[in-house]
């Protein structure tokens, strides 16, 4: 419990902190772009490093601090920062990520295989974008990443694997929502959201016994976030857009285009995620893993047939900024 208590309050304590900070260095992000910035007031998007220093706070109170986890997370948090505040190439951005995530596999499994560690690179990588991509409104990936992390958290007690770290994170996540919450006067930043994506696949990892299958199976956890990502690569797709040109048509943009407050959609999103968590734990229980698998993907494509038949797959012109 005292750890869950320092994870929190280092996180809102840097959180505030950086509320100070951010305009003293010019390191604000303004609403100058209607095009793809929909919050209405400069906020300040350093709260993903109090979320980072809040999770590593606590593992160094257990004793429980791994280096590798640390460099790697390290790796995408600086990456972040920089890319916020003067943008990095995407294919940059992509090896800087590939890297991280060999580094993360490499000392977070003990004997990791060949197909194991390709599959965990392919799950960091698309879990950092996804979650990255899902950062579009006050308090959305917060709250969502609260959710997944309480979760994770069941998940590996299931299995009679280590959960507290799953639930350090949750406690950084709630410190950061304080000041996150709409109306936000801090966002957590391309440093947060990569950190997150990269250390969620970490958690996703260490609640798995190294088998392939078990990653792949317990990815699903990813939940909203994956599929707003495979809603987003296919409606642009569908209507010949560039890939990785944003937009303001994911799914949470077009739910604030037909009257949702941003509150009622940060709240949606994590009461879906709650339900689609408790549907993975469910069918590992009833099914197993392989056969919970197959569930999994029939259940994917059922909600993407849902999305697009209520009109998901719109999309507006390419936004440049």
């Amino acid at each position: 419990m005292a750890a869950l208590i320092v994870a929190g309050v280092v996180s809102l304590a840097w959180c505030l902190f950086a509320v100070w900070l951010g305009p003293q260095v010019g390191y604000v992000d303004r609403p100058d772009d209607p095009a793809l910035k929909a919050h209405a007031r400069p906020a300040v998007p350093l709260g993903g490093v109090g979320v980072f220093l809040g999770v590593n706070a606590a593992a160094l109170m257990r004793n429980d601090l791994e280096w590798g986890l640390l460099i790697a997370t390290t790796m995408v948090l600086i990456l972040g920062l920089i890319d916020d505040r003067v943008g990095v190439d995407p294919k940059v951005r992509l090896v800087v990520e590939v890297l991280a995530a060999v580094v993360l596999v490499l000392n977070v499994a003990s004997n990791p295989g060949v197909v194991f560690i390709v599959l965990s690179v392919a799950l960091a990588v698309f879990a950092i974008n996804s979650v990255n991509l899902f950062d579009g409104l006050d308090g959305l990936v917060g709250s969502v990443g609260m959710v997944t992390a309480a979760g994770l958290a069941v998940i590996a007690q299931g299995r009679g694997l280590d959960f507290v770290s799953s639930l350090e994170l949750g406690a950084a996540l709630a410190g950061f929502l304080v000041l996150n919450w709409h109306p936000a006067r801090v966002f957590m930043g391309d440093a947060g959201t990569y950190f997150l994506g990269l250390y969620l696949t970490h958690l996703i990892i260490d609640s798995t016994n190294e088998s392939a299958i078990e990653v792949v199976f317990t990815a699903g956890v990813l939940g909203v976030f994956a599929i707003d990502m495979l809603v987003t690569l296919l409606r642009r797709r569908l209507n010949h857009r560039p890939l990785f040109l944003g937009d303001r048509s994911h799914i949470y943009d077009q739910l604030r285009d037909r009257g949702v407050g941003v509150r009622a959609i940060s709240l949606i999103a994590a009461a879906t995620q709650a339900v689609l968590l408790a549907l993975v734990i469910a069918a590992e229980q009833a099914l197993g893993v392989e056969w919970g698998l197959v569930s999994l993907i029939a259940l994917l494509a059922l909600l993407l047939a849902a999305l697009a038949r209520l009109g998901f797959l719109r999309v507006d012109q390419p936004r440049t900024r």
